[in-house]
């Protein structure tokens, strides 16, 4: 059974129920093979295993300012130690994403999913 762990932040791109299973217009949700969680001062972002391209960003970031960040960080590194993949649900849009979030490879996380 996947349980959803966090809410949606408010992201400009998403306004969607916080509790959706489906992801809402603008975001989408990914399966995370967690191979990296880094924690610097103004950004966490967790790096996933997996082929990355355009429409299948495998690093997602958070600001360290945000609300959602200590129980995202909890459940990926969980995760990690488990070696069980997280749902995560992402913004699209790259505008979206937090500074230092590269387009190429990195997109706002915004919810995460134990399974």
């Amino acid at each position: 059974m996947r349980t959803l762990l966090l809410s949606l932040a408010a992201a400009s791109a998403l306004s969607a129920p916080a509790l959706a299973q489906e992801a809402p217009e603008g975001g989408a949700w990914t399966d995370c093979p967690v191979t990296a969680v880094t924690v610097m001062r103004d950004r966490m972002v967790v790096k996933c295993g997996g082929l990355a391209g355009a429409d299948n960003p495998r690093m997602f970031a958070i600001e360290t300012s945000d609300r959602l960040l200590d129980p995202v960080l909890r459940v990926a590194l969980d995760a990690k130690a488990r070696g069980k993949p997280i749902g995560v649900l992402y913004v699209k849009a790259t505008l979206a994403s937090p500074a230092g979030c590269l387009p190429a490879d990195c997109r706002r996380l915004v919810a995460v999913e134990s399974k």
